[in-house]
């Protein structure tokens, strides 16, 4: 064994064989930011809950020469990913690694045939990616197994570097911004108790050093010790003060105690990070005016810019595991409607011109297809 062997065994972290037995070169595994969980900041939270509710909503289509294939013939493993949970609940979990890692990954079972049976979500904090020096192949190690790129689905984000077999995602990329807002957070949660402001003085020009600490600890409902006298004691009730006392309450503005513009600011700079409107994180910047064209336009762009960012790379790798020549897509339709109104006005244009069919128009909306009696009969 090696120096750098040793090192890397010290870490935990060992080397891949390939199947031929080279030695692969060793790759970070996903990068995580010390923010503990970010989702514990409300903004990620909420920006996380409007992608993976966006996608959870759409239905996927398969393509193969341009037309689009219905019933039997779309792949099982397209209408229900992994048997174990839903459609919905499987985009679900993709996005969100793709969010908070900026990789997703599924185990792909296969019968005898090499037919797909599931595809199983993988936790990417346990996933480690090895390249081949030689060949160039990748070599996936989970759990202390490894298995071949064939084996794992791999959606990923755009890379941080050339060549980077590892996405990079929106929280790797803007760790301190997130660190800021946590601090910005931590800090108005404990601004009275951890930071040694008073809720107010008392005071009195008599009286000597130990009577007003005797006097602070009946107002704080404590003994002569400084131990408390009843857990029950509510501080905020009536309270009795000695001859020559005076409270004086130090209040403090609550935009101040709060920091209000600056957890605002925290919430606007999370949804530029996650390319989602002010408007779906329930915030508006300051000055800004929301109409409903606005708000119909802020809404394309997040499905075409921001939403899209995270379903490409989905239906990219679900379109590497389908049979070649068939392509798999989200259908944006539902996402893309507008008002009941100019949707069915445009359907109208669609019908007349003959760009569309009645069955086709009603699919988009979810409907069955009309049943025509045969007059042949």
């Amino acid at each position: 064994m090696t120096w750098t062997d040793r090192t890397l065994a010290a870490l935990g972290i060992t080397r891949a064989a390939d199947a031929t037995g080279a030695l692969a070169a060793v790759a970070a595994p996903p990068r995580t930011p010390s923010l503990g969980d970010p989702r514990g900041l409300t903004a990620v939270h909420r920006a996380l809950q409007v992608l993976t509710t966006a996608a959870a909503q759409l239905p996927l289509t398969v393509e193969r020469g341009g037309r689009l294939l219905d019933g039997t013939a779309v792949p099982a493993f397209v209408r229900r990913p992994d048997p174990r949970m839903t459609r919905s609940t499987w985009v679900t979990h993709m996005v969100t690694a793709l969010a908070l890692y900026g990789n997703a990954y599924a185990l792909i079972e296969r019968d005898d045939r090499g037919n797909v049976l599931a595809l199983r979500p993988l936790d990417p904090r346990r996933v480690m990616i090895t390249v081949n020096p030689t060949t160039h192949a990748l070599i996936i190690g989970v759990d202390g197994r490894t298995l071949a790129a064939a084996d794992v689905l791999h959606a990923h984000l755009q890379p941080q570097t050339v060549g980077d077999p590892l996405g990079l995602g929106p929280i790797q990329a803007a760790r301190t911004d997130l660190q800021g807002a946590r601090m910005t957070r931590d800090f108005a949660a404990q601004w009275f108790d951890g930071t040694g402001q008073p809720t107010g003085v008392l005071s009195s020009d008599a009286a000597t050093y130990e009577d007003a600490v005797k006097v602070r600890n009946a107002w704080n409902g404590l003994d002569a010790d400084g131990n408390r006298v009843d857990s029950s004691l509510n501080p905020s009730g009536v309270k009795v003060l000695p001859k020559a006392f005076s409270y004086s309450p130090l209040t403090i503005n609550p935009r101040e105690a709060q920091w209000l513009e600056a957890q605002e600011f925290n919430t606007l700079q999370v949804a530029r990070l996650f390319g989602i409107p002010s408007t779906l994180m329930l915030a508006a910047p300051s000055g800004g005016s929301m109409t409903y064209s606005n708000v119909e336009q802020d809404w394309i762009s997040f499905v075409r810019f921001s939403l899209m960012y995270y379903l490409r790379p989905i239906e990219e790798a679900l379109s590497d595991v389908a049979v070649n020549g068939q392509t798999v897509r989200f259908n944006l339709e539902g996402l893309l409607r507008s008002d009941t109104k100019t949707r069915y006005d445009a359907y109208a244009v669609a019908l007349s011109t003959g760009f569309m069919t009645v069955d086709e128009v009603r699919a988009l909306e979810g409907r069955d297809p009309l049943i025509t009696e045969d007059t042949t009969k």
